[in-house]
């Protein structure tokens, strides 16, 4: 079962024709690569089996799934020469059983927003001489994305030292971009994003597989570009000793369609007391922003979060973010994992009715009427 769990991402990786040219730069919308969330970054991006917080719509919506509370995060992004981003996520679960009926459902929102520094237009007068100069922004970039997660199924395994179960979620989400050029001009596109996340409770183990960003075009005048629709794949393992110990391994593979670009990422976090956390990560074949990547977390009473990252590779300068979460509403596994009753238990014929011996009347046993007397005339053979 480990085997196949780890043949996932190396066979993602290898889905990109081995002797095919790049095309980095031929998509629009850049701001749907950049890794978000400091928790992923401090791993390397190798998030897409992890993806247990807020960050899931952008790595995988199936992983909104595994959420046991209400989730409310900011997350600050600097460092990429002059630009900035902001995004706002929450996501919480929900009482629902769900469209197949196995729990799990987790609902989900973000608002992102990119602003990519200013920039100097000059005009010229007739004979070549400066008439003015102005500054304006560069561009900036607003996105906004809603998701939904569950669990479609359940498999039993019975293997050699006990038995084992596997879960199956499913998670979508759709997004709308806004995009603008020198205040000028402006395009606009929707999107879809589809994730599936196996997990296994009893081992850690978890494989996850994405597909993002599928959608329209960005077309600003005359000419339409694709946005970077991609392919994740990615798996993750976590142990320790509970309460005191936790470690999360994870390895992920991504390849994008258009530009016919692959990137791999390792990472790995460490907790003590559920309070204390460090991370290291590291981005293969990512010139603009590959590399080491180094983090940090800190957990004050299980509801306050926070998340630090620094990208040591990024050729733009080191790219840093730092994520605040804030969880409350609790929900226990036990109602987190309701599943939907059969019909037939909620039929008024099956339902219990109180006071019903009560409600019954009275009803006398039967008694056999005494035999009428035998007339002693008559034609033999009759029965009377």
């Amino acid at each position: 079962m480990q085997r196949a769990l780890l043949a996932a991402p190396l066979a993602l990786l290898l889905a990109a024709p081995a002797g095919a040219s790049t095309n980095p730069g031929v998509t629009a919308a850049p701001v749907l690569q950049v890794p978000l969330g400091a928790r992923a970054l401090g791993m390397g991006g190798a998030f897409t089996a992890v993806a247990t917080d807020g960050s899931a719509l952008q790595y995988n919506p199936a992983g909104l799934a595994r959420l046991n509370a209400q989730e409310a995060d900011f997350t600050y992004i600097a460092g990429a020469g002059d630009t900035t981003l902001q995004n706002l996520t929450y996501a919480g679960p929900t009482p629902l059983t769900g469209i197949s009926g196995n729990g799990y459902t987790t609902g989900a929102a973000s608002l992102l927003l990119s602003q990519s520094g200013t920039v100097s237009i000059n005009t010229l007068n007739p004979d070549g001489s400066l008439a003015g100069s102005r500054s304006v922004s560069a561009g900036s970039d607003m996105v906004l994305t809603a998701g939904y997660a569950e669990r479609v199924g359940m498999t039993p395994l019975d293997l050699e030292g006990g038995s084992h179960r596997i879960d199956h979620f499913l998670g979508v989400s759709g997004e709308y971009i806004r995009s603008t050029l020198a205040q000028t001009y402006h395009a606009s596109a929707y999107a879809a994003n589809i994730g599936y996340l196996a997990h296994m409770p009893d081992d850690g183990w978890s494989v996850g597989l994405a597909a993002l960003n599928l959608g329209g075009k960005l077309r600003y005048v005359d000419v339409a570009d694709p946005l970077p629709a991609t392919v994740r794949g990615g798996v993750s393992w976590e142990g320790g000793v509970p309460a005191v110990h936790n470690f999360t391994l994870a390895a992920d593979g991504d390849y994008v369609l258009d530009e016919k670009v692959w990137h791999a990422n390792v990472g790995a976090e460490y907790f003590w007391l559920r309070r204390y956390g460090v991370r290291v990560g590291y981005q293969f074949n990512r010139p603009d922003q590959g590399g080491l990547t180094i983090g940090a977390g800190l957990r004050w009473r299980g509801r306050v979060l926070f998340d630090y990252a620094y990208d040591l590779g990024d050729v733009l300068g080191n790219g840093q973010r730092v994520t605040l979460s804030y969880r409350f509403g609790g929900v226990p596994p036990s109602e987190r994992e309701r599943q939907r009753q059969p019909f037939i238990e909620a039929m008024p014929e099956h339902e219990d009715i109180p006071n019903l011996n009560e409600q019954q009347p009275d009803v006398q046993p039967y008694q056999r009427p005494a035999p009428l007397p035998r007339e002693t005339k008559g034609v033999p053979g009759w029965i009377y």
